[in-house]
């Protein structure tokens, strides 16, 4: 049923292993970057959203709640029992963010060969084709496919077994705007009859509308989890005004605002600063401002991250490893 417990993950952590040859043991490794101290609850019926910049851990973490990474600290549980990587993974059906589908093989044949390495039936695969809406191009070859159609494969092979929480790591690499919104509607469709979804991408505009709950990833450590409501009031982030007007804001006025963003396209001049300026709208009317647009902006998940990282918007779009700044909410952990 929704909202019920599918998986919940307590205190895990990962860490990558990396050559560091001795003179004296070429094989020598060290402790790399990884996930710390993760707490994680999934519900069914959710779709969850992984937010971080390029290495934050991501990848590391999403294979961890697949059971393809182990623990090296923590636990998985269903039901207050813990579970073994094996009872994990027969729970967990994980995409990979890409899959290289080719040859003359059928869709049809590639289902049932993975299919029987699961142990499932071949009727299920009918089944998932059907869900996944590739059913009518069963007997096409891999060769053929294009890409919104090769990350359906994929999500119909992660469905194989019936698994109760779904894991994808950025699906919407390489779909085109038509397809990205049909496979969020299948998405949506999938977490209706009780799954829970864990969804990353790299483009956070992606999962705006989509995504029920969001967790922000940074250097390993899973900075907040919970609505974009509840994050806005954990974070004290500000909303923020979108003001459109017919001249530029002149001095003083504009000494005394907070501009976020500010752009000019001919006539039109528009402004976004945090929303602490409520006399604002009487000082443009008086001075005979023509006001076209006045609206409060929710937070958009590139703001939460912003805010919960200390990361700038520039920032947030390059490697984290390119960037001295640490949390502001926790201390401690890596990237990916």
């Amino acid at each position: 049923m929704a909202d019920e417990v599918a998986l919940q993950f307590s205190s895990i952590g990962f860490r990558h292993q990396l050559p560091n040859p001795k003179w004296y043991n070429p094989f020598n490794k060290r402790q790399g970057a990884g996930i710390s101290q993760v707490d994680l609850t999934l519900l069914g019926g959710q779709i969850i959203g992984l937010v971080g910049t390029n290495g934050a851990g991501k990848t590391t973490l999403l294979r961890m709640i697949s059971g393809i990474l182990p623990f090296k600290d923590g636990h998985a549980s269903k039901d207050g029992e813990r579970l073994e990587i094996e009872a994990l993974r027969s729970m967990v059906g994980f995409m990979p963010e890409q899959i290289r589908w080719s040859g003359q093989q059928t869709i049809r044949e590639t289902m049932t060969e993975f299919a029987l390495l699961q142990g499932c039936s071949i009727q299920s695969t009918e089944e998932i084709l059907s869900i996944v809406g590739l059913r009518n191009r069963s007997d096409s070859s891999l060769e053929s496919l294009s890409q919104g159609m090769r990350q359906r494969l994929s999500l119909a092979v992660a469905l194989l077994g019936t698994p109760k929480v779904l894991v994808l790591d950025e699906p919407f690499n390489g779909m085109d705007p038509v397809a990205i919104d049909a496979f969020k509607r299948l998405l949506r469709t999938l977490a209706n009859n009780g799954i829970a979804v864990v969804i990353s991408s790299h483009h956070l505009s992606e999962l705006d509308h989509l995504v029920d709950t969001i967790a922000l990833l940074h250097r390993g450590q899973l900075l907040g989890h919970g609505t974009i409501e509840s994050l806005q009031a954990k974070l004290g982030f500000e909303e923020m005004t979108e003001v459109v007007l017919n001249r530029e804001i002149t001095d003083p006025i504009i000494d005394s605002l907070n501009i976020i963003e500010h752009s000019s396209t001919g006539q039109e001049h528009r402004y976004i600063f945090d929303s602490s300026h409520p006399e604002l709208l009487h000082v443009l009317i008086a001075q005979n401002y023509e006001i076209s647009t006045w609206r409060i902006l929710p937070p958009t998940l590139i703001e939460l991250l912003c805010a919960a990282t200390g990361l700038d918007r520039d920032a947030i779009g390059m490697d984290v490893g390119q960037s001295s700044m640490i949390p502001l909410r926790m201390l401690g952990g890596e990237e990916e």
